[in-house]
């Protein structure tokens, strides 16, 4: 399995652990991001073995893993003023 085929696995750990965190934490702002991003990391050794190379402590995967929350969240925000004005 090639490096990137093994990195865009991690899409679909990044969006389970926004929508966990969203349902049991009270947190807020960076620090729930930083519950999500540590969801990831306990998750992503799966994706290592598959791929044979360590990603979670490459700096430039933190960042991207922290800008791909980011878009989830405000996604998720606009949704939710999308239902809020129909209502």
């Amino acid at each position: 399995m090639s490096w990137l085929t093994g990195i865009l696995k991690l899409i679909p750990l990044i969006l389970a652990a926004v929508q966990a965190v969203e349902r049991m934490s009270s947190k807020k702002g960076k620090a729930k991001q930083d519950e999500a991003v540590n969801l990831v990391g306990d998750l992503v050794p799966l994706i290592e073995a598959s791929i044979g190379r360590d990603v979670v402590d490459d700096a430039k995967v933190q960042v991207a893993i922290r800008a791909v929350i980011d878009a989830v969240v405000a996604l998720q925000n606009v949704a939710a003023d999308v239902k809020a004005h129909r209502a």
